[in-house]
């Protein structure tokens, strides 16, 4: 341990990255969002692939487009409409409060990013059941998921992914004409946020790490 460079506050920024659904109207220079969708393609990636394409919306009917589809899959997701969720019980209105805020909103934000990936077919499907498209290769995208994420907190920004986009997908690919060898991973609304950073509640990783197999939790002895 004593020759390994630590960078503590890099464990400080992990655990200060939440869930920014209220965002605020005010603009965000668009070489901010540039710094981080840099950071983004800094993630691993297998053979240098580079999975990963972005489309930025800027344009608030372009928003308010995918608002509206957003809210509409959600009410059809979760099978609740708007006024039970608004006069639901009091775990629905707690966990539910800040997503009504981003239906509401979200074509307000400054930015929405749907973060794209190639579409390529998993190892286990075999040559004679890949019919139609592939699913994009969520794996492969997700490390530049979490550095965008990870970047909008270091510059102060607020961000929140979604994959509610799924339940409309063939009528966002036709409205953002995004080609068929891209698949949409998630979408991210980006702004600086309304409230507070803070540190976020996990359980311990020690809570849910197994040693050598399933269910067991002694470490091994150390050598």
């Amino acid at each position: 341990m004593s020759n390994t460079q630590l960078h503590p506050e890099f464990f400080d920024l992990v655990g200060n990255v939440r869930a920014m659904r209220r965002l605020k109207t005010d603009s965000v220079p668009l070489e901010l969002i540039r710094k981080v969708l840099n950071a983004g393609v800094q993630a691993p990636s297998g053979q240098n692939q580079q999975p990963w394409s972005f489309v930025l919306i800027t344009q608030p009917e372009r928003k308010e487009w995918f608002r509206q589809h957003y809210c509409a899959a959600i009410e059809q997701r979760m099978r609740i409409s708007r006024k039970e969720m608004e006069q639901g019980n009091k775990r629905i209105n707690r966990d539910m409060r800040a997503v009504l805020y981003q239906m509401d909103h979200m074509h307000e934000f400054p930015y929405l990013l749907l973060v794209c990936g190639k579409r390529d077919w998993p190892f286990k499907v075999p040559q004679e059941k890949r019919v139609g498209l592939a699913p994009p290769n969520f794996g492969a995208v997700y490390p530049c998921v979490q550095n965008i994420l990870l970047a909008c907190r270091a510059v102060g920004l607020g961000a929140a992914l979604t994959t509610m986009h799924q339940v409309f997908e063939e009528e966002l690919h036709a409205y953002f004409s995004i080609p068929d060898t891209h698949g949409v991973v998630v979408t991210m609304p980006i702004g600086w946020p309304l409230g507070n950073f803070g540190a976020v509640r996990r359980k311990p990783a020690e809570t849910c790490t197994f040693f050598d197999q399933w269910g067991n939790q002694s470490p091994p002895q150390e050598q």
